[in-house]
């Protein structure tokens, strides 16, 4: 898509938001559905990934029909060898390795280039310890799959770079025939997504067993039952409407979501408030007053994903700003911490990083008259979180604004009504 301009610094906001469902319950439920071997899913989130991944699932042999909700059916098995394209989803991905060696069929999984770079040899390991035929490139798509009927029992993974091997792997033990006892070891970043996959599983009938740590699981074999799953709103989307807020002030109502949710995303109303934000629950919906007034804190070792959103706000906060846990962001849809500390250094932000550790001394320069340029590194987060950082800094000219189709396709709809943008004036389509 060609480049947009977003709004710069629109005064305080006032607005009424509608969130997407959760991109990461509605890729479980897929997974979980195509396991049973049919399900129902109620509010899916209709976006680029989850898209992708029920077109694989159509190519492996699952029926997939997707109206205003998802019907999942029985599979067939392919006749012959087919390649899955999972494009830029490494959630998708990664569920879809496990599933399929755990099946009969002959597969390639493969996506984009910035996919292929994306590590997956954690995931593959634990497989091949399990009896899986896998051949990949040094633990790389694209990946060569002989799928077949796994016994399963015990196994060991460290997943090091991402919580969604160890989601892939307790996804396909119903599965085995002895299920599977796993045990995870080293570095689990992202562990809060860990707590998704148990509840869709035992939504689903599964019968799992998880400690508190998240290290000891036990996944019973058996057949898993069609469901009818809803999916609940997304705190990850929240988390850029909420930032709005936190920069240019005002008040917004956002919801539907779960205060009591799981999604580890939750943890942004807490980052923001103990900054100055006030939050006001009525039901499934929050009201948000802003501006911040204090710098953020936050370790966001296991809620990654909302590093662009927060870095967005505390480039526009009082300085002195600090982030801890920022190691893995390297292996998301691009290198978040570099693309974001190099657009917001361009906006005149200062900052001091060390690859896990951001502390930010001094906030955007906000200029007015002029057009900047900003990249989003076809990141989704990164281009919602440049929008934010608008709000303060002035109109920004972003590369690739359609990239935010991979988890939020209305996102520019909703942001001209945040921005008090006049129905027909949007600058991005």
């Amino acid at each position: 898509m060609a480049p947009a301009v977003v709004a710069g610094p629109c005064g305080p906001v006032r607005a009424t938001v509608d969130l997407p469902t959760s991109k990461s319950l509605t890729n479980r439920a897929l997974v979980a559905a195509a396991v049973a071997g049919g399900g129902s899913i109620a509010s899916p989130l209709d976006c680029d990934d989850t898209r992708v991944l029920a077109a694989a699932l159509e190519t492996a042999g699952w029926p997939v029909s997707w109206d205003r909700e998802i019907e999942v059916g029985t599979r067939a098995v392919p006749s012959s060898s087919v390649k899955l394209d999972l494009k830029d989803s490494g959630t998708g991905s990664r569920l879809m390795l496990a599933l399929l060696a755990a099946v009969s069929g002959r597969f390639v999984v493969d996506g984009s280039p910035r996919l292929r770079e994306r590590p997956m040899a954690p995931l593959l390991e634990a497989l091949e310890t399990l009896g899986a035929q896998v051949r990949s490139s040094d633990g790389y798509l694209p990946v060569e799959i002989n799928g077949t009927t796994l016994e399963g029992g015990a196994a060991e993974v460290r997943p090091e770079v991402s919580s969604q091997f160890v989601s892939a792997l307790v996804m396909a033990a119903p599965l085995m025939t002895r299920g599977l006892v796993l045990a995870v070891h080293g570095v689990l970043p992202s562990a809060p997504y860990l707590d998704l996959t148990v509840d869709v599983l035992r939504a689903f009938g599964c019968t799992i067993e998880v400690s508190a740590d998240r290290r000891h699981w036990s996944v019973s074999p058996g057949p898993l039952m069609p469901t009818h799953y809803s999916v609940e709103g997304d705190w990850s989307a929240a988390a850029f409407v909420l930032a709005a807020v936190g920069v240019a002030g005002g008040e917004i109502d956002v919801g539907p979501l779960d205060p009591a949710s799981r999604q580890g995303d939750r943890a942004v109303v807490r980052i923001l408030a103990d900054a100055g934000l006030d939050l006001e629950w009525t039901d499934d919906r929050v009201t948000v007053r802003g501006p911040v007034t204090a710098p953020l804190r936050a370790d966001l070792r296991h809620t990654p994903d909302l590093f662009p959103a927060l870095a967005a706000v505390a480039a526009c906060a009082p300085p002195g700003s600090r982030f801890e846990g920022l190691e893995h962001l390297k292996h998301k849809e691009s290198d978040r911490l570099t693309v974001m500390v190099t657009n917001l250094e361009r906006l005149g932000t200062r900052m001091e990083f060390d690859g896990n550790e951001l502390v930010v001394s001094g906030t955007v320069d906000s200029v007015s008259g002029t057009t900047r340029r900003v990249t989003s590194a076809g990141d989704h987060r990164i281009a919602m979180a440049m929008a934010v950082v608008a709000l303060g800094a002035g109109q920004l000219e972003i590369d690739d604004p359609d990239c935010v189709t991979k988890s939020f396709p209305r996102f520019w709809q909703v942001w001209d009504r945040v921005a008090g943008v006049e129905e027909g004036e949007g600058s991005v389509p």
